[in-house]
C-alpha cells in the first residue's frame, strides 16, 4: 500500500511540473507572437504629437514584412500617420479592429489607445503600454 501511495504522489508531482513547464512554453510563444505589437507600444510610449523618421521606419518594417498580421499593419499605418491624433479613416479601422477581437487582448488595448492618442500619451495608457512591451 505504502508503494502505490509513494508512485501516486511521485505521479502528480510529475504532472503537476510537466503542466507548470508548458504554461511557461506558451507565454513565451506569446511573447514571440506579440514581438511587433511590442514594438509598437515601445513607439507609442514616447510619441508627442507625431512619430519621429526613425520611428516611421521601423513603422514601414511593419507595414513591409509579410510577417506582420492585417490588423499590426493598421496598427502601423495609423501610428505612423498620426499628426496630433489619427486620422478619421484611421480611427475607422482601428475601431473594426477593436469590434473583432478580444477586449483583453495586447492588439486591442494598442489600437483603443492609438484611436484615443491626443498629442500624447495620459499616465493610464502608458502604464497599459508598459504592460504589453514586458508581457513576455
Amino acid at each position: 500500500m505504502k508503494k502505490s501511495i509513494k508512485f501516486l504522489f511521485i505521479s502528480l508531482m510529475a504532472v503537476f511540473i510537466g503542466t507548470y513547464s508548458q504554461s511557461d512554453v506558451f507565454a513565451h510563444a506569446d511573447h514571440d507572437k506579440d514581438a511587433i505589437i511590442i514594438q509598437m507600444a515601445d513607439i507609442m510610449i514616447n510619441l508627442e504629437h507625431f512619430p519621429t523618421a526613425d520611428e516611421k521606419k521601423k513603422l514601414q518594417s511593419v507595414l513591409d514584412s509579410a510577417a506582420s498580421t492585417d490588423q499590426e499593419k493598421i496598427i502601423a499605418n495609423a501610428i505612423m500617420h498620426i499628426q496630433h491624433s489619427p486620422t478619421v479613416e484611421d480611427k475607422d479601422k482601428l475601431q473594426l479592429i477593436m469590434d473583432n477581437t478580444v477586449a483583453t487582448s495586447t492588439v486591442n488595448t494598442l489600437a483603443k489607445i492609438v484611436q484615443s492618442f491626443s498629442h500624447g500619451i495620459s499616465k493610464t495608457d502608458k502604464r497599459k503600454l508598459q504592460t504589453i512591451k514586458f508581457k513576455g
